[in-house]
């Protein structure tokens, strides 16, 4: 009996440590840069850095990008903040009080927009789906049908 009793209190305090840890360990995943399809091409917007402990997004104006701004991790509630939304999934993103990058299930659905790709960048206009820049070649044939006004509509 012994035993079986240390092996549950190991692997409670396993799935403790792992379901503790998971959250923060899934930001890295968000660094990169991403596009929007835009009359069928996919073009650069916005781009997440780290450096140590911090996260910071840079937009991308014209072919010149913006100063970064740092930025934390976002929750659910944050989410609902920016998008003047209830939101009704999982949220992995970083962002601030007006503007966040977001992992969220692929098909996840607000209002007329739906996320296909399962990133989206979240303003208090909206969001918009954004494509990978790193999982580019998978996802062009899903922007040559799709432009921006059909990603920003609501």
């Amino acid at each position: 009996m012994k035993p079986l009793l240390r092996r549950a209190c190991i692997l409670a305090s396993c799935l403790f440590l792992f379901a503790s840890s998971g959250c923060k360990s899934t930001l890295p995943l968000l660094v990169g840069t991403y596009s929007v399809a835009e009359n069928g091409k996919l073009k650069e917007i916005v781009r997440v850095d780290r450096d140590g402990d911090k996260y910071f997004i840079a937009l991308k104006d014209g072919r010149k990008w913006l100063p970064p701004t740092e930025v934390s991790r976002i929750e659910e509630d944050d989410l609902e903040k920016i998008l003047n939304k209830p939101i009704t999934a999982n949220v992995n993103g970083l962002g601030n009080e007006s503007l966040a990058v977001v992992q969220i299930r692929q098909g996840w659905k607000l209002g007329t927009f739906e996320c296909k790709t399962g990133f989206m960048l979240a303003s208090s206009l909206g969001p918009i789906e954004l494509y990978r820049n790193d999982v580019q070649d998978s996802q062009q044939d899903q922007a040559r049908n799709r432009s921006s006004s059909d990603i920003m509509r609501q």
